[in-house]
């Protein structure tokens, strides 16, 4: 049973992991070399991104005036989600249920990272260019400029994620049955 209980163990370890490296920077965006935007996880969660000045421009920093992202608040929830069952189911149910949430979350997680927030950026950039006056960057030219970073922050809770779904997995495989550690003796040698 102590093999179960540390692999448990280190798979809530990597969900706490995972949860403290929301604070780190997960996504920067940037044009010309220029940052525009740096995102934790925290600050996708709860909405509250503050935009650099903008350097086609000369004004000074602007507020993000949005929501938090869902998919990251529901990331985070499914972390915590994954966290309880581990404590109040036993076993490999425990196991099965924490591990699919982790992978869940690292899903939803990825999702808006890889996907949602490049794609956004560069529509931010096609729909607030406007028109460009002569000689100006079409905004065809201005999304090919912006630059979506994925930061090493959410790397590591993406790979703490993993971890914590395969030391789950390796907890229930370490709960299974014991028939395949003790199988059944086959029949007795022909005593002469």
């Amino acid at each position: 049973m102590g093999g179960l209980s540390s692999m448990i163990n280190l798979g809530r370890i990597a969900k706490v992991v995972a949860l403290l490296l929301f604070v780190l920077p997960w996504v920067t965006v940037s044009c010309v070399d220029q940052t525009l935007v740096s995102m934790t996880g925290v600050d996708l969660a709860t909405g509250h991104i503050a935009m650099a000045s903008n350097p086609l421009s000369s004004g000074t920093a602007l507020p993000a005036e949005h929501g938090g992202d869902l998919f990251v608040i529901i990331g985070a929830v499914l972390i915590l989600a994954g966290l309880v069952l581990s404590f109040v189911l036993k076993g490999s149910r425990g196991a099965m249920a924490a591990a699919a949430c982790a992978a869940l979350a690292a899903v939803s997680l990825a999702y808006t990272v890889l996907v949602r927030i490049p794609g956004a950026a560069r529509a931010d950039a096609t729909t607030s260019a406007g028109g460009s006056g002569a000689g100006g960057p079409s905004p065809e030219q201005i999304a090919e400029m912006i630059k979506v970073n994925i930061q090493i922050g959410f790397y590591l809770c993406l790979a703490a994620l993993i971890a914590a779904v395969l030391f789950n997995v390796m907890a229930m495989k370490g709960t299974t049955p014991a028939a395949a550690a003790a199988a059944p003796p086959g029949e007795p040698p022909p005593s002469a």
